[in-house]
This record gives structure tokens, sequence and C-alpha cells, in this order.
């Protein structure tokens, strides 16, 4: 390979990787849009997790929250989902730099046998909310909780509601217990 070859592909790698992204987004819903460092400790704390829990992020992105469960309760199983191929690969990155032990699968929440959760992570659309709410009416065990950023489900009411200031305005998470 030419050094001029190998120009063209580190110059045509990042559309296609941004291309690829942008369809598994448009399959899955759900635009990539990383969770400030701020908002997923709030969202850990808010979990109020004990330290053997099983706990899931769906809609993992760059495994920010999962990594600061972990970092904070070394005892949990900790498993992301991420459906786009290209933050999975960020996500997987970020985890290998962070030296954290845990799981981040490339697929479709919606596909994922939630039932064994004892903590669910989400920052997802308003239409998987609802989506989810279903299943997880039908998958999650009695008591498990759900910390979701800026939105909520459609039929059930959060047991607890927590706004954090932003220089863009509150940032809102709700805990729900299952």
């Amino acid at each position: 390979m030419q050094p001029a070859d190998i120009v063209i592909v580190f110059a045509i790698l990042p559309v296609v990787m941004i291309v690829i992204t942008a369809v598994f987004w448009f399959v899955g819903g759900v635009p990539y849009v990383p969770t400030p460092k701020f908002v997923a400790r709030a969202m850990v704390t808010l979990a109020r997790l004990k330290g053997s829990e099983a706990v899931v992020d769906m809609g993992a992105g760059n495994g920010l929250i999962l990594i600061e469960a972990k970092r904070r309760h070394p005892g949990i199983a900790a498993t992301g989902i991420e459906i786009a191929p290209t933050v999975w690969c960020l996500g997987r990155v970020n985890i290998l730099l962070s030296g954290q032990k845990l799981r981040l699968l490339c697929g479709n929440a919606l596909n994922y046998d939630a039932s064994g959760a004892d903590a669910i992570f989400l920052y997802l659309s308003p239409a998987l909310m609802a989506s989810l709410e279903d299943k997880f009416d039908r998958e999650l065990k009695h008591g498990t909780v759900v910390i979701s950023h800026a939105f909520k489900f459609p039929r059930r009411q959060p047991t607890e509601t927590v706004a954090l200031p932003h220089w863009s305005g509150k940032k809102t998470i709700r805990r729900y217990e299952w």
C-alpha cells in the first residue's frame, strides 16, 4: 500500500463510520448523545447500589455510567448494551482505558433479557421508553430499580425525581421501582 492510499483510507474511514452509526441510530431510534459525567454520577447515586447487584445500562454508549458504577461498587456485575457498532467500539475503548471489568454487548436493548437485572440505567428516546415499559412489566422482578435520564415512562410514576442544575437548563433523572 502506498502512502497516498493510506491517506485516502484514513480520509474515508471517518465518513464510513459516521454513515454506519447513522444507520444504526435510525434503526435503533436513538442518536448518540453522551451522558454528562455529573449526570452519570447522580444516576449511580440515585440507584442506591449496595455493591453486589446485577446492573445493566441499555443504550450504554461510551460506557461512562457503568464505569462510574463499577468504580464505586467493584462487586457489581455490570453489563451494557449498545446498538451502534461504532459507538460500541468507543465504549470498549473507554472500558479498556478505565481498567474496569464489565461487559459491553453490541445489540438491541429490546432483545436483551432484563429479568436478571437488579438495577437498570437508561438514556433513551420517549418511543423506546414506551416499548421498554411493556418489556419491563413482563420481565423485571419485583424491586428492580430503573434510573432514567431525561425521559419518563408513559404510564408509570417515578418514585423519586431529581433535577440537577446545569448551565443549559436542568437535567432530570428519575428513579422507578418495579
